[in-house]
């Protein structure tokens, strides 16, 4: 399966990264936190994943080889230079103490990666970390596209059908509670425009997309979307009001 996690634009080619931090017993098992991010503290004024997460996210993620590199003429990732990263997000700890992070990123290659889908926190048990979702950069600023909206945690459902009704689970048997709040499930993507400006977007496995908006200091829901099957319309995802627009502020 796909997971997008497009590139962000740099103008170095790649170079080789050293293998997930990982053992032989949990090769599939992402570990967390990420030192280069470090973890936001509840309550953050919301319930998915924060925008100060998604920044920092960005700032870590805009240093990898290849992150940004994209073709100024097509607007597409470029094979054996562009560099897909995605990185596990989930929450640590109890519903009195409770902190957002991220693992350490996953490398794939021009226009796809496969993030982990359980971690082992350096902090806390496996009975005090909930996994969310996962954070991934695009290429060349791209929209979410089938791929995305059909990698978990959405596909714990059947995407082509109907999406689900409620933004907790899946994947978690019960969800992360934080002083009686549920923390939502939801993956995010960022990504960088030429003029250096950046576009932060989460979606949930309702099929809701949102843009972090700086004008505004906000989320923008920009429409609900759902997975598109294999289309001559390409990997854009269907909408609810036709094809996603991005905002440009």
């Amino acid at each position: 399966m796909k997971h997008a996690l497009p590139c962000l634009l740099l103008a170095v080619g790649c170079s080789t990264l050293p293998p997930p931090n990982t053992t032989a017993q949990d090769a599939r098992i992402a570990r967390g936190p990420w030192p280069e991010v470090p973890a936001i503290e509840m309550p953050t004024g919301d319930t998915s994943i924060p925008i100060s997460l998604l920044q920092d996210v960005a700032d870590a993620l805009l240093k990898r080889p290849g992150a940004k590199v994209c073709d100024p003429v097509t607007q597409q990732p470029i094979v054996g230079l562009s560099t897909e990263y995605c990185s596990t997000v989930y929450v640590a700890g109890d519903s009195d103490s409770l902190s957002w992070r991220v693992t350490e990123p996953i490398r794939g290659d021009h226009d796809s990666c496969r993030p982990f889908f359980a971690v082992k926190d350096d902090d806390y048990p496996s009975s005090q970390v909930w996994v969310v979702g996962y954070i991934h950069n695009h290429p060349c600023g791209a929209a979410p596209s089938s791929d995305d909206l059909s990698a978990w945690p959405t596909d714990a459902f059947d995407p082509f059908v109907a999406m689900a009704e409620v933004r907790l689970i899946p994947g978690n048997p019960v969800p992360a509670i934080h002083k009686n709040t549920a923390i939502e499930m939801a993956s995010a993507l960022v990504a960088e425009r030429r003029d250096g400006t950046r576009i932060f977007l989460r979606y949930f496995p309702t099929g809701e997309v949102q843009q972090w908006s700086d004008v505004k200091a906000r989320w923008v829901t920009l429409g609900t979307c759902a997975p598109r099957g294999p289309s001559p319309l390409g990997t854009a995802p269907r909408c609810s009001d036709g094809s996603l627009q991005l905002l440009r502020e």
